[in-house]
């Protein structure tokens, strides 16, 4: 079902297997730092923070409240996940960063109405055949102390960029944001809004991809692509933007960004 370059031989052996849209995403162990026992999980999923697969990158990094970026390797690797342990030390807030990261080519279809699907979507809807070149990118922000933040675009493929601290988001507190694409405005991106464990609420139909645009959460940057979200409940939520552009007659490129967010409850 897949093309594949050399160098991606074994994940697309593996997506061959399990033909479902994933989606990456960071999960740290703590959002704001208490204790020094400190990891950050990489991986992609179908439902958000459930590893199936690692999502390894030769581009983590951490940037620090000064914009000081470092290269991070991985501490630990299994099939389901990468572990990640970036050294804190001043207060301030820190970026946790997967880069971009290259992934497979896929198979695809472009219907007449402009839309694409890939893996088992292709299934359920005719078009014309074309191709579809991945490209992921994963964020998380982490405080030690008070956040101090500001915002540090990476000017570098797609990102989600909050505006405001991302570590002081509460239920029912509204949350500036950004999406960006090469350091520029997006404008009207769609941002897919999941909250943890909420495929345990209702079932859900439709992947976090969301082709069809139906989940009620979506939620649509303005013309400079700026977003609020104001969470609805506390715990963990997953931000994802899917942005496409044409490159050739039959090829295709889907740039992926996320963010994961931590909502506290209120006081």
């Amino acid at each position: 079902m897949f093309n594949c370059h050399a160098g991606l031989a074994a994940l697309c052996l593996f997506a061959a297997v399990s033909a479902h849209a994933h989606v990456p995403f960071l999960k740290p162990s703590q959002f704001n730092i208490e204790n020094p026992r400190l990891h950050v999980e990489s991986a992609f999923t179908e439902y958000p923070f459930q590893a199936d697969f690692a999502m390894d990158s030769p581009n983590f990094a951490l940037t620090a409240p000064d914009g000081t970026v470092t290269p991070l390797k991985a501490s630990a690797r299994t099939k389901a996940a990468v572990y990640l342990e970036p050294a804190i030390d001043a207060a301030g807030t820190y970026r946790v960063s997967t880069g971009v990261r290259t992934g497979p080519l896929y198979k695809a279809i472009e219907t007449a109405g402009g839309k694409l699907y890939f893996a088992d979507d292709m299934k359920r809807v005719s078009g014309k055949p074309t191709s579809m070149m991945y490209y992921s990118s994963a964020d998380v922000y982490l405080a030690k102390g008070e956040p101090a933040y500001t915002p540090r675009p990476r000017n570098q493929g797609v990102e989600i960029v909050p505006l405001t601290s991302p570590n002081r988001v509460s239920v029912g507190s509204p949350l500036r944001l950004t999406v960006l694409q090469d350091g520029q405005p997006a404008p009207r991106a769609r941002v897919i809004v999941a909250y943890d464990n909420e495929h345990y609420q209702k079932r859900r139909i439709e992947d976090l991809y969301d082709v069809e645009n139906v989940r009620a959460s979506n939620i649509t940057a303005d013309e400079n692509g700026q977003f609020s979200i104001t969470p609805t409940r506390g715990g963990l939520l997953y931000l994802f933007v899917t942005l496409h552009k044409r490159v050739q007659p039959d090829r295709w490129e889907s740039h992926n960004a996320a963010l994961t967010l931590e909502a506290a409850l209120q006081p």
